[in-house]
């Protein structure tokens, strides 16, 4: 059996399996490179090879994760975010493309440097921001799962820069860490439990911890509006993931905080993916943070220029 013969038995396979996937070429493809040690260009030059009986075995293996529902990232153990490759597995929420416009949202009102990113995970959040800012940033990371915590600390061990980091502490939402903080950010689970319960008997093996986010999908979100918004700096900034019909709901609940300059950011879809709002500051909302030396340091607010492969995605005024 060649290569590429592999390649469409597998891709056939993981088309008519239990739990059958959108993509069989593309998981095929990345299994079997990743079982061979090829990069997708190698692969494609060993294509009409044969395959070696080992490594035969060992992509079956892959393939029947798979088929099972495990995600394609949770048996190759990494996943890429914003450039970087993220140690993810079984149990942990594997990260999503859409969540980097969390992190470019974050970037473009940063008002200071003490940030927390709650229900961190694998920690991809919090590692973007402590190697994207223009400064070094005092970053905290928090999650409940015990399993979480240790993962994004070897991430933020491996891959944020020097001179930099990143703190990761177990906690129930912000109940470990009384802030104040200047930026508090969240990929919460926002998925309604019956949406959780319909992914789960389609075959999803991601935890229920990482997606349900109670009837609505906003238990946690109503719970870290009220413990987030007291903790904030004045002209502190809470930012939140969530789905876009949700929208309007967060953006109600961010108002009646007290939160003002409400703000929705678009993924490249064009689907609204993540919601804002700043704390107002005292002496008509002037934040002494943002005094000509903190602009200086920081880049004005609002600034994209942090990082040029942030500018593609949309930031829209809230209607």
């Amino acid at each position: 059996m060649t290569f590429r013969e592999a390649f469409v038995t597998g891709s056939a396979r993981l088309a008519a399996g239990p739990v059958a996937t959108e993509t069989p070429d593309l998981d095929a493809r990345v299994l079997l490179g990743h079982v061979a040690g090829l990069s997708h260009a190698s692969l494609l030059a060993r294509w009409p090879e044969a395959l070696d009986p080992a490594l035969w075995l060992a992509f079956e293996a892959a393939l029947d994760r798979r088929s099972a529902g495990e995600p394609v990232a949770w048996i190759t153990g990494v996943k890429e975010f914003l450039g970087m490759d993220f140690e993810v597995g079984p149990g942990l929420l594997v990260p999503r493309a859409d969540t980097e416009t969390l992190v470019e949202a974050a970037l473009s009102v940063l008002p200071g440097p003490r940030v927390v990113d709650v229900c961190t995970g694998t920690g991809c959040v919090a590692v973007g921001l402590a190697t994207l800012a223009p400064r070094p940033l005092e970053v905290w990371a928090a999650d409940l799962s015990p399993l979480a915590v240790e993962t994004a600390r070897r991430n933020a061990e491996r891959l944020v820069p020097p001179g930099r980091g990143v703190t990761v502490v177990a906690s129930d939402l912000l109940t470990a860490l009384p802030g104040p903080w200047d930026l508090v950010v969240s990929n919460p689970p926002y998925l309604t439990t019956e949406e959780t319960e319909d992914r789960i008997r389609a075959g999803w093996r991601e935890p229920s911890l990482a997606l349900d986010g109670g009837d609505d999908g906003l238990a946690l979100i109503r719970r870290l509006v009220a413990e987030g918004v007291p903790r904030l700096a004045p002209g502190g900034w809470l930012l939140v993931e969530a789905a876009g019909p949700q929208r309007p709901e967060i953006q109600r609940l961010f108002a009646s905080a007290g939160l003002v300059d409400l703000r929705v950011w678009a993924d490249l879809a064009g689907v609204e993916r993540v919601v804002g709002g700043r704390l107002p500051s005292p002496s008509q909302n002037r934040n002494p943070r943002t005094d000509e030396s903190f602009r200086t340091a920081w880049g004005p607010r609002g600034s994209m220029r942090y990082n040029s492969r942030l500018l593609s995605s949309t930031s829209v005024k809230a209607r």
